[in-house]
């Protein structure tokens, strides 16, 4: 992916007509996105996972403000999701900071509506559209073309999934059905390693799925 996990998936929970989080998603995202950064860090060998547990923590940058800021909070020893809550708790306004993040990079656009010169609200919009397709098109080809994901897509899918918005990415009843039964067992994927799945059945149950 051209961008993070976390931020693939804030990107599809946000309603592209409304320009606002996904209904569905609005309880699950702050854990859902916390979820996706620690599990990035993982594969960026910043955290280490043993046992399920949070066993190392390198305080080196990403490079991204988003992910540094986790990483500079999370805390050695604890369960992975004690640490999702923990930190569920410090970045309660995270959806803010991607708005800023992504805002910055160009891929979306914050739009107010005013009445004569008070806003009322704002709305995000997608200033480029391309990183959603990409994210969109990769996904339908592993359900449909049965394409070998890579460990970053295995997590994402995994996380739409339990954050309960697979259907805005399969609109379509009969295709939804078909992402259904992929994504909910891409824990089991070939691809993970056995700390990373372990993780994503914690978060499964975690999330009721």
């Amino acid at each position: 992916m051209k961008i993070s996990i976390a931020e693939g998936l804030y990107l599809i929970a946000l309603d592209d007509e409304e320009g606002r989080l996904l209904a569905a998603a609005e309880k699950t995202i702050v854990p859902g996105l916390i979820s996706a950064a620690i599990l990035e860090l993982h594969l960026l060998k910043k955290v280490g996972l043993k046992d399920n547990k949070i066993s190392s923590v390198e305080q080196s940058g990403t490079g991204n403000g988003i992910l540094d800021g986790i990483l500079r909070k999370l805390k050695t020893g604890l369960d992975f999701l004690d640490a999702v809550e923990d930190l569920s708790h410090h970045f309660k306004d995270i959806q803010e900071d991607l708005n800023q993040l992504l805002v910055q990079r160009g891929i979306l656009r914050k739009e107010a509506t005013k009445l004569m010169w008070i806003p009322l609200s704002e709305r995000m919009d997608n200033a480029n559209y391309s990183f959603e397709q990409d994210i969109r098109n990769s996904l339908k080809t592993i359900v449909f073309k049965s394409a070998k994901p890579t460990i970053s897509f295995v997590i994402l899918m995994s996380l739409i999934y339990d954050c309960q918005i697979l259907s805005e990415v399969f609109r379509d009843k009969d295709e939804l059905i078909d992402a259904v039964k992929v994504a909910k067992d891409m824990v089991d994927s070939p691809v993970l390693t056995p700390e990373v799945s372990t993780a994503l059945k914690e978060l499964k149950k975690y999330f009721g799925n």
